[in-house]
């Protein structure tokens, strides 16, 4: 690989207004939420809820839509049960093919479904319909974030520090003497561990190379397109990147 010259950095992404970027992307007819919601159901998607306002979330089995509103499973625990009954709203994420939803409804109330015990939720006001490219890329706090790539077929693996993820992948420091990645290199099974929702496998493709001198004389950074990626992995990265969001906005709050 050819050196290149450095290139300054582009600067950091706008996150004063956070909630009003996701904006256009929030459904809000009633039929085209409920296709969406009855598509997960079909699926027994998988859901992460939390109670509104609290950041401790549990997974939940999305099981019908009907005119009614929606049902889905109860928790094991009678405490979680007890919270959820409790609060006003519930949030709800998940994916489908390659994209994320997101959507508040409630109060849940106890109901049945083929006979076991359920909770009914009115069906929501507006659902966040999200695609991978939508995602604007973030930079993760400094130093939290890894990737271990997978080099020389599996014989070799490297560390290289996450410097920015989105959803449709990633940018990677490492330096020259670790590795000389070339744009179109395919690095497969790397694997990322994600704060809090655990470690991930992702294939890579190398789509651009470019030195980042002032962060060493040897660094560079390679931005990488996930390809083929799994719906697992799919679904922990969506979570990750809406995780961060509400972290940025939290933290811009206390600022105010």
């Amino acid at each position: 690989m050819s050196d290149l010259p450095e290139l300054p950095d582009l600067p950091a992404p706008d996150v004063t207004d956070l909630e009003g970027y996701y904006d256009k992307f929030y459904l809000h007819d009633a039929g085209e939420i409920r296709h969406h919601l009855q598509r997960l159901a079909g699926e027994r998607s998988t859901l992460s809820v939390r109670p509104d306002n609290t950041a401790s979330a549990l997974p939940t089995i999305l099981l019908k839509v009907d005119a009614a509103g929606l049902l889905i499973d109860v928790p094991a625990s009678r405490s979680v049960q007890e919270a959820w009954l409790a609060v006003p709203l519930l949030r709800f994420e998940g994916s489908i093919d390659r994209a994320a939803l997101r959507f508040s409804c409630g109060p849940a109330q106890l109901d049945t479904f083929e006979d076991a015990a359920a909770f009914r939720l009115p069906i929501p006001e507006r659902v966040l319909y999200l695609q991978r490219r939508e995602f604007m890329r973030r930079e993760p706090p400094a130093g939290t974030l890894f990737c271990r790539l997978r080099l020389d077929e599996g014989e070799r693996e490297v560390d290289a520090t996450i410097r920015d993820i989105g959803g449709g992948g990633l940018a990677v420091i490492t330096t020259r003497s670790q590795v000389r990645l070339q744009v179109g290199d395919v690095l497969r099974d790397c694997r990322i561990d994600l704060p809090e929702l655990g470690e991930v496998g992702v294939d890579l493709q190398v789509r651009h190379v470019i030195r980042r001198g002032h962060l060493g004389p040897d660094a560079t950074q390679a931005g990488c397109e996930f390809v083929n990626l799994t719906p697992v992995a799919q679904r922990k990265l969506f979570r990750y990147l809406l995780q961060l969001d509400r972290d940025l906005l939290a933290r811009r709050r206390r600022l105010e």
